[in-house]
């Protein structure tokens, strides 16, 4: 009986160099030399003034939603209206704070910031919890407070 690293793959019939159409149902790996055929998230707009904050504030929502991190810490960086839809859903799963066994909790790994324009920034995350991948989508808008302060404000939030 022979050994996976004692089988020998017999050599490709197309050489690399050409160009080759996927077959029915899949989705072509880009060769060198080829446009990759879906093509990786880049930041529209200068992403740079909110890139930072908004990694911190996916953060702080991934830990409120897995229970590690109390709702109202977050409650100055979201409109009213999201504030309540946020809670609503937590206390309807009847959320308490879950620690992961390794010792390491729920966490963002990936942040993308679109720039809608000056004052509006789409960012789609991907947090990690106890194994699992979710993902989450916010709206923060540039907002005029009480005192007449801009601060960066939550005004829609998806996760799925």
């Amino acid at each position: 009986m022979k050994t996976a690293t004692t089988l020998l793959a017999p050599p490709p019939h197309v050489p690399f160099n050409d160009a080759v159409e996927p077959a029915a149902g899949q989705i072509a790996l880009p060769f060198p030399g080829m446009t990759p055929v879906l093509p990786a998230p880049v930041e529209r707009g200068d992403a740079r003034p909110i890139r930072e904050r908004s990694a911190r504030f996916m953060q702080a929502l991934v830990e409120v939603l897995s229970g590690e991190r109390p709702v109202r810490q977050l409650a100055a960086w979201m409109a009213p209206d999201v504030y309540a839809q946020l809670t609503s859903r937590l206390s309807a799963h009847a959320r308490v704070p879950l620690r992961a066994r390794s010792g390491r909790g729920a966490r963002i790994v990936s942040v993308h910031v679109a720039m809608v324009h000056d004052e509006a920034a789409e960012i789609a995350g991907r947090m990690v919890h106890r194994g699992r991948s979710r993902a989450i989508a916010v709206r923060l808008e540039l907002q005029e407070t009480h005192r007449g302060d801009k601060v960066w404000r939550c005004t829609a939030l998806v996760w799925a």
